[in-house]
């Protein structure tokens, strides 16, 4: 019992290593979402929202790839 205990535990662990690594990521793309919408209407916002974009979604790559 305590064996099929553990087995259950281990496989939820890295669903929760997950959720919890991507709460950080969740929380800074939506303090950007503002910029994305108002950037593009200044000369080279274009070129700084898709440096922005870029970078959340190596970030996010990085957190799921390696937790």
């Amino acid at each position: 019992m305590f064996t099929a205990v553990v087995r259950q535990l281990a496989a939820g662990q890295r669903a929760v290593v997950v959720a919890l690594a991507l709460l950080p990521v969740v929380l800074v793309t939506t303090a950007c979402l503002p910029a994305v919408l108002l950037l593009p209407a200044f000369p080279g916002g274009v070129r700084r929202v898709s440096t922005l974009l870029t970078l959340l979604r190596r970030w996010t790559d990085t957190v799921l790839s390696r937790s």
